[in-house]
């Protein structure tokens, strides 16, 4: 139960809610229980800023029945869809486990790749689920690991077709997915994406478990999205030489720019990669297990396999592989001067097409918000990332273009270098004592430890604790000398672009024409999201302000701790 939620306790139809299980840009996902069947549910709310445009209304249940009516091992179920009163909510299956993203940090987190079978086994019924949706004439549109729920029990589930379309009926046109994940079609005109965008992202999920980096990745989605379109990936066994020739092959050709130089099918695919990755063993034996992963970031080594250029034609850098079936056959230096020089015109292709991407959205500005992506398990809340330079946000204000999503592994931030912390001001190191501040909550004092940093220029939440944390169940109030809430600062914001704060890892705000930034040594430049507000945003709420000392932390509305305006560091400690 969570103190504070108007919803809390409330009964729809046959269904009590219990509590939040995760909150996306536009719905909110809640446990519940089916006091008829006697079984847990999730319910799928629409947020409240949307429940008065009933263009979205109709798509939040047209996404329900959708799905409603179909069958499938690995497609999350759906009970029923219904409105009362002012809320409009489906129920489906609750799902019991953890998603895609936070098993694949667990590998990170321990210096390990997933083991072959593992890979296999999880894409395959990925690709089941994708198979099913397109016989069916439905696009998921959004495939990503934190979409694809690992379950106690074994089971591999698809979740959210909340940007699902049927074929027929075309795009709304401003929704794109998730930038890392997104087909180069889809990026370009979202009315474009076929069923083979959906197999484009899922080549993008095996290239990331079989070589634990994205093929593509970078402080801004735009960016992102231009890559897809525009480079063609770091050949997979030049970050994993363990992967053979013909696995290679297979995951470049589900990367194939061109829909139709793809796999027809998510099960031919599947049928190829696996009969890859058994390729030159002998019959029966088994795949690989978990092997090492390089401590270096995206970053870095798709930096290393780009600097090969600078090589005498007769040396191999030694920290690639040899791409082909001849190990003995070195890189082309022309071959890397080209891939160079398309980086290098990267910049001015962005400003052609976020401007493209932006007159899209606005051109579609009449037709119905599509609902964000939410959780139907427990954990984090999967969430979209749009790739539009700038995003609507609930007051139909554009959030500029700064406010992007930055890598979600421990990417380097190499563009903003760390500089020197305003003056006067201090940052402890993650070992030193923390001052003493006000903390009269502290509900979970044997949970993962949080640093809070922040002065006038930005605020910085570090993950001190040996897991990943999710984001979107955080909130963040200033409060008045009475202890009322002024505003507020909601995790969504973070988690629509990365939903987790992984190890040793930050997320931030920061306020635009602040410089020099705080950037606290302990981020080490490990940014899974960025913020940039403008200083009188009524989200910015640790800023010195007459008549407020404090704001205090929320976890799922329920209050954790307190926090001293002018100490600049604060400790929490979470579920």
């Amino acid at each position: 139960m969570i103190a504070g939620d108007p919803l809390s306790r409330r009964q729809l139809a046959n269904y009590r809610i219990e509590r939040v299980i995760g909150r996306g840009g536009m719905a909110q996902v809640y446990y519940g229980w089916d006091v008829v069947l006697h079984r847990p549910v999730a319910l799928k709310i629409i947020d409240a800023r949307y429940q008065g445009s009933p263009a979205y209304a109709k798509r939040f249940v047209q996404e329900a029945q959708t799905v409603a009516s179909w069958r499938h091992e690995n497609i999350v179920s759906i009970y029923y869809a219904g409105q009362e009163g002012e809320l409009y909510y489906f129920a489906m299956e609750y799902i019991d486990g953890v998603d895609l993203g936070v098993r694949m940090s667990q590998y990170t987190t321990a210096g390990q790749l997933m083991p072959h079978t593992e890979a296999v086994r999880i894409g395959r019924a990925i690709a089941s689920a994708l198979d099913y949706a397109h016989r069916k004439g439905v696009i998921h549109r959004d495939v990503k690991p934190s979409n694809v729920i690992l379950a106690s029990d074994g089971r591999v589930v698809l979740t959210d077709f909340g940007l699902a379309l049927h074929v027929q009926q075309g795009s709304l046109g401003e929704v794109f997915g998730t930038a890392r994940y997104t087909a180069p079609e889809q990026a370009r005109r979202s009315a474009d994406a076929v069923p083979q965008s959906d197999l484009y992202s899922l080549g993008v999920i095996l290239y990331e478990m079989l070589t634990g980096s994205l093929p593509f990745d970078d402080p801004s989605p735009t960016s992102v999205a231009l890559q897809h379109m525009t480079l063609s990936p770091p050949p997979p066994r030049a970050i994993n030489p363990d992967l053979n020739d013909a696995a290679e092959a297979v995951l470049l050709k589900a990367l194939s720019k061109s829909p139709g130089d793809r796999y027809p099918t998510g099960g031919e695919l599947m049928d190829a990669l696996e009969s890859a990755l058994l390729t030159r063993r002998p019959a029966g034996s088994q795949l690989p297990a978990a092997r090492p992963v390089p401590q270096r970031s995206v970053a870095e080594r798709v930096a290393s396999y780009l600097q090969a250029d600078t090589l005498s034609p007769d040396v191999v850098h030694p920290t690639q592989s040899m791409t082909g079936s001849d190990s003995g056959r070195r890189r082309d230096p022309g071959a890397f001067l080209a891939t160079k020089g398309r980086l290098l015109i990267l910049a001015a292709i962005a400003v052609v097409a976020g401007t493209m991407i932006v007159i899209n959205q606005q051109s579609n500005a009449s037709q119905p918000p599509t609902l964000a992506p939410a959780r139907a398990t427990t954990g984090t809340s999967p969430t979209t990332t749009a790739i539009p330079t700038a995003t609507p946000t609930a007051r139909g204000q554009a959030i500029a273009p700064a406010e992007t999503a930055l890598p979600g592994t421990a990417g380097t931030d190499a563009s903003t270098p760390t500089l020197a912390p305003t003056p006067g001001f201090i940052p402890p190191t993650a070992t030193e004592p923390l001052p003493a501040t006000p903390l009269p909550t502290v509900l979970y004092p044997d949970g993962r430890r949080f640093l809070i940093y922040y002065d006038d220029s930005g605020l910085y939440l570090h993950n001190a604790s040996g897991s990943a944390g999710a984001v979107s169940p955080l909130a963040f109030e200033r409060l008045d000398a009475s202890g009322a809430p002024l505003n507020r600062f909601d995790g969504w914001r973070w988690s629509r672009y990365y939903p987790r704060i992984e190890v040793a890892s930050c997320v931030r705000v920061e306020i635009r024409r602040s410089s020099p930034y705080l950037r606290p040594s302990p981020c080490n430049n490990r940014y899974n999201s960025t913020v940039t507000a403008s200083r009188n945003d009524d989200f910015v709420f640790w800023t010195t302000q007459t008549g407020a000392s404090q704001f205090r932390v929320l976890w799922n509305a329920e209050e954790v701790a307190r926090c001293g305006i002018a100490t600049g560091v604060c400790e929490v400690f979470l579920p």
